[in-house]
């Protein structure tokens, strides 16, 4: 059983595994013997400073090999975390300790010194601090368990920032069921390149550090050199990133891409894995490169994916699989090799139990959670989300098959409800639009002045007029399943939505508020949220 407070005690026992990052552009390889070594030199830094345990240490700096290390450093000498996504950027440092009891904030010197800075607890995690004053914020009672580890922040669809509890013991149960499912190899090597931020991403790190498989850390922009350079084994993705790759394969000649149908489409009836994996990785050879050609492990999570995206993996032998999870209570459910079923996201994880309420929203158990409540929410969430017990409301409907599989249809709070009163889950109209290949992606509105929903649509080519008249023909089919609800206008646009523009979220969900306001489609937030 994983155990964090060892986790720097650990590296001691796979000296020869690696961390692989890229630093002024060239890769830099440290085994996990430098690792041990670079973590006690900072926790004696951090202890010269004064820090303690139970202190607040803040860090918002963007992914590098030295936020690992305080990362580390802090659980080692069991400091409490607390890590500052992109929303902050910019933010008043004095204002930013003070409002979360920092007595330390680390950020890194590649994102510009703020002028703000002074009078504040400061220190660089990227550059040479020489006075570095800290603040003893630190309550009577100390937390002499390390029940918590960390304070992280969630960011969901929805655009509103949630402040969590991370409970220690809750984050090793929930490595240990899901590390069981995936099963890593020795000789593996994990690909992250989300935000550390981002508390997922610093639970797969924990997870190569102590099961002892090699990993690889980048940002967004250094994604794709990294998968053809440094040839990882194992990638876990939002959908974006392999709708981005589906995109390259669309815009092939129609020639090359009924050629490729059709030979993924024979390789699938051959009932040997082993046999279909090495035709799929002969046959669409360029296909496998791109991802590094040795990937064994393909998972997406965190949003919807395009059906037509997972056969397309599936016709290459990239086997790509969906898992379920959030922050609040850790993964719950994934689909794996020998145990997967296409739309669905898997079978709950071990030590998971899933029950539906009357709504259909996804009630998740288990023992323990990974977060033991809020610290910062809207108010009654707390309420609404932790409903005692070990169980977390997740705020998705969904439903269960015969065989145990859950899907997802929606999230509460993006649920329209028009004016006649019916109720739509934008996300099942969304997947039936979707389905049209001539469709980056669509969202569904509703526009306060209008009584039909409005559908933004990202088309692949925007002057192609033909491909506009077989995405009309789509949502037509759709209306005509859908006749209570129909979609009145569509708008189509070649606006990609991205970070950069803010129609991502820093997690790359969908902002649908910053959507329809780009759109100028008036809605309220009770109609969008």
């Amino acid at each position: 059983m994983i155990d964090l407070t060892l986790l720097v005690t650990r590296l001691t026992q796979g000296c020869e595994r690696t961390i692989v990052v890229f630093e002024n552009g060239q890769r830099v390889v440290r085994n996990h013997a430098t690792v041990y070594t670079d973590v006690k030199r900072t926790c004696e830094q951090l202890g010269a400073w004064g820090i303690k345990p139970g202190m607040r240490v803040g860090i918002l700096a963007p992914n590098s090999y030295q936020w690992i290390v305080y990362d580390l450093a802090l659980i080692e000498l069991r400091a409490v975390s607390v890590a500052f996504v992109d929303d902050f950027s910019g933010v008043n440092v004095k204002e930013l300790c003070d409002r979360y009891s920092l007595s330390l904030l680390l950020l890194s010197v590649a994102n510009g010194v703020p002028d703000n800075c002074r009078d504040a607890p400061v220190a660089f995690l990227d550059g040479t601090n020489r006075t570095v004053t800290l603040l003893d914020r630190c309550s009577e009672t100390r937390d002499q368990t390390f029940k918590t580890m960390g304070l992280a922040f969630s960011s969901g669809s929805s655009g509103g920032l949630k402040g969590l509890i991370l409970d220690r013991k809750g984050v090793e149960v929930s490595l240990e069921s899901f590390v069981e499912a995936i099963a890593p190899r020795h000789n593996d090597c994990l690909l992250l390149f989300l935000p550390m931020s981002n508390f997922q991403q610093r639970m797969m790190y924990y997870a190569a550090l102590w099961y002892g498989f090699d990993l690889i850390v980048t940002d967004p922009s250094q994604i794709f050199r990294a998968l053809k350079e440094l040839r990882p084994t194992m990638l876990i993705a939002p959908p974006a990133l392999y709708e981005a790759f589906a995109t390259r394969f669309v815009n092939l000649p129609a020639w090359k891409r009924w050629m490729a149908n059709i030979a993924g489409d024979i390789i699938l009836w051959v009932p040997w894995r082993r046999a279909r994996r090495k035709l799929g990785k002969l046959i669409f050879k360029q296909a496998h490169d791109a991802f590094g050609g040795r990937m064994r492990i393909v998972i997406t999570g965190m949003a919807p994916i395009k059906r037509s995206t997972m056969k397309l993996f599936a016709r290459l032998q990239l086997s790509l699989y969906e898992t379920y999870g959030l922050i609040e209570c850790g993964p719950i459910s994934l689909n794996s090799r020998g145990d997967s079923k296409v739309g669905s996201v898997g079978h709950p994880l071990p030590g998971v139990k899933i029950e539906l309420a009357p709504d259909g929203e996804i009630i998740a158990h288990r023992n323990p959670i990974l977060a033991s409540g809020y610290f910062e929410c809207t108010q009654g969430e707390q309420e609404r989300t932790f409903i005692g017990n070990n169980r977390v409301a997740t705020g998705d409907i969904g439903r269960l098959d015969e065989d145990g599989y859950l899907y997802l249809i929606g999230r509460k709070k993006e649920m329209i409800i028009t004016a006649g009163g019916d109720k739509v889950h934008p996300e099942v109209l969304e997947a039936e639009i979707d389905n049209c290949s001539d469709v980056l992606k669509s969202v569904i509105c509703q526009d306060s002045d209008l009584p039909s929903l409005i559908a933004v649509i990202v088309t692949r080519n925007p002057e192609d007029l033909d491909a506009r008249k077989r995405i009309q023909k789509v949502v037509d089919d759709v209306n005509e399943v859908n006749t209570s609800t129909p979609i009145g206008k569509v708008i189509i646009t070649s606006v990609i939505f991205s970070r950069e523009n803010g129609l991502l979220r820093p997690n790359l969900k969908l902002d649908r508020r910053k959507i329809a306001q780009h759109f100028q489609i008036k809605t309220s937030q009770d109609e969008i949220y």
